[in-house]
Parts: C-alpha cells; sequence; structure tokens
C-alpha cells in the first residue's frame, strides 16, 4: 500500500519538475545551486569515512560523532577564545587528526585483523563514548553559532555565503586530499597500503603507522566537515547520526573507498534532498534516497567508482 502511494508521488513529482524545466521557471537555478551547496557538504561528511575503509577496510561507525567533535571544537574555540568560527577550522582539524590518531592506536589496531562485527562494535562504542563526553562538556542543548555572511546573487538566485564558503572548504580540502596521495610520499604509502597490505610490509612500509595517520586524516576530514556545517547550521550531540547515515549511503554509492565515488554521491543525495524536499510531500525525498540506495546495490553492488575486492 505504501510503496504505490511512494510512486504516485514521484511520478507526479517528476511530471511537475519536467513542466519546470519546460517553462524554464526561475527556481530550478535557485534548486540547483542549493544542490550543489549541500552535495558539497555531503561529500566532505563522506571523504574520511570511504578514505579509512579504503586503506583499512574499517567502517567507522563514530565517523558521525566524529563529525559531531569537529562542531564542537569551533564552538568552544570560538565561545571561549572569541575567534571567528572561520579561524577555527585549523583547530579543529588539528584537533580531530589527534584524536584520530588516539583512537587508531587505543581501539582499531588491536582489532584490525578481527572479524568485521568486533570493529562494528568497537568504533559504535567509541562513538557512544563521544556522545556521552558530549553530553557532559556541552549538555544535550541544541547550539548555535551561525554566520550572519550576507548572500551572493546570480542571475536572480539567492547563494548563501555561509554554504558557499563550506562548499569552497570542501572543494579544497578534496583537491588537498587528491594531491597529498598522488603527489607525496606518504600518500604514495597509503596509496600502497590500501592496494595490498602485506605486499606493503614487505617493501619495508610501516603499515601500523600508515594506519594510525590513516584514521587521523579521516578523523580531521570529519572533524572539517564538522567546523564547515556550524558556519550555517545550528547544532547539538545527537545530529552526527544523521550525518553518519547520509555519510554510509554516499560512500556506497560512490563505491566504498572511492574518493572521487564519495564527491559524486554526496553531489546526488545533495539533489535528491533539495529537489525531492521541494517536489515531494513530507519527508518523502529520505524514502527516494534509500529506495535508490537499495536499487543500486541490487543493480551495482559495488557503487558508482568502486572496483570488486579481492
Amino acid at each position: 500500500m505504501l510503496i504505490p502511494l511512494i510512486i504516485d508521488d514521484i511520478v507526479s513529482a517528476v511530471s511537475e519538475f519536467a513542466g519546470d524545466v519546460v517553462s524554464l521557471d526561475p527556481v530550478l537555478l535557485q534548486l540547483t545551486i542549493f544542490a550543489l551547496l549541500l552535495g558539497g557538504v555531503f561529500a566532505l561528511a563522506a571523504l574520511g569515512l570511504t578514505m579509512i575503509f579504503g586503506v583499512m577496510d574499517v567502517v567507522n561507525f563514530a565517523h558521525g560523532m566524529l563529525i559531531v567533535a569537529g562542531m564542537y571544537t569551533v564552538y568552544f574555540v570560538t565561545t571561549t577564545v572569541g575567534i571567528n568560527p572561520l579561524a577555527a577550522l585549523p583547530i579543529a582539524v588539528v584537533a580531530l587528526f589527534a584524536l584520530g590518531v588516539v583512537i587508531s592506536v587505543t581501539a582499531i589496531e588491536p582489532i584490525i585483523e578481527a572479524p568485521e562485527e568486533n570493529q562494528f562494535i568497537v568504533t559504535l562504542g567509541i562513538s557512544f563514548i563521544l556522545l556521552a563526553a558530549v553530553q557532559i562538556f556541552f549538555t544535550p542543548d541544541p547550539r548555535s553559532i551561525v554566520m550572519d555572511l550576507g548572500r551572493y546573487q546570480l542571475f536572480g538566485a539567492q547563494i548563501p555565503k555561509g554554504q558557499a564558503y563550506a562548499l569552497a572548504i570542501a572543494i579544497v580540502a578534496m583537491a588537498a586530499l587528491w594531491v597529498f596521495l598522488q603527489r607525496t610520499e606518504l600518500g604514495t604509502a597509503i596509496r600502497a597500503t590500501a592496494d595490498n597490505r602485506e605486499g606493503a610490509w614487505y617493501v619495508g612500509i610501516d603499515v601500523p603507522n600508515i594506519d594510525h595517520i590513516t584514521v587521523g586524516i579521516g578523523s580531521a576530514l570529519a572533524g572539517l566537515a564538522g567546523a564547515a556545517i556550524v558556519i550555517f547550521s545550528p547544532f547539538d550531540p545527537f545530529i552526527g547520526e544523521s550525518y553518519l547515515v547520509k555519510a554510509f549511503v554516499i560512500v556506497v554509492l560512490g563505491g566504498l573507498g572511492s574518493l572521487p565515488g564519495a564527491f559524486v554521491g554526496g553531489l546526488i543525495v545533495g539533489a535528491i534532498q533539495v529537489f525531492g524536499g521541494f517536489y515531494l510531500p513530507g519527508t518523502t525525498n529520505e524514502i527516494v534516497i534509500f529506495l535508490l540506495f537499495v536499487l543500486l546495490l541490487y543493480l551495482k553492488p559495488t557503487g558508482l567508482f568502486g572496483e570488486r575486492r579481492a
């Protein structure tokens, strides 16, 4: 009964969307801009998750709370020291990198060769610990340091500067990560470990150290995503669950371990979120995201850019 209703909503939405395309409705430009802005932030939120899986085959269920930790790091620095939230971004990146290394050394390294369910329990436990710590230090109440930066104008469409800055941060972070992995000796060692961990050992790469650095970088990217989000959105200790779920959908859509896949997956989810939110009733857009997720798992389990792993 529910599926036919959803299909009717989707057919009606597609029909309305096609009508707006034919009439060149100005709202399409506005929606496209919002979809691009949101998709970029989603991609950044998923980047650290897919990197850790790509190198270590570990699905980090603490990723959502690492994003939250980035949010509260910026909040703490901004409210106690009084500096601009944008200037606090590097502090969040460094703090989350250090936190990621500590998590890797103390919790992930001992179970790196354990069955996947052990990794699930450990990383989920880390998530619960971080959630409790945030609530103890900051209370469960919502917080906000949203910056009123104004808007750009583009052919009559509005571009909120806060979201535009977040998108710019996401693009720079993704480009910097690509250059780091492709053009540096450490990045080459990380890629070699991702390709063949045993082979990396034989050629003298310190694989445990690479694992710690990888978790640190993945955590730093999560912290950067959280720091970018607080520029334009309120937050609370529980918001990490929403970003964790979307990050999982994005990395599976794009292909587990694929950085380009994370970017494209983020744009797809952002587009469905924005266009679906406008044309579909209620929260049907969320259902569409998961229908697409299930359909892709059925048709191409490795994701859009993923390769079957040996």
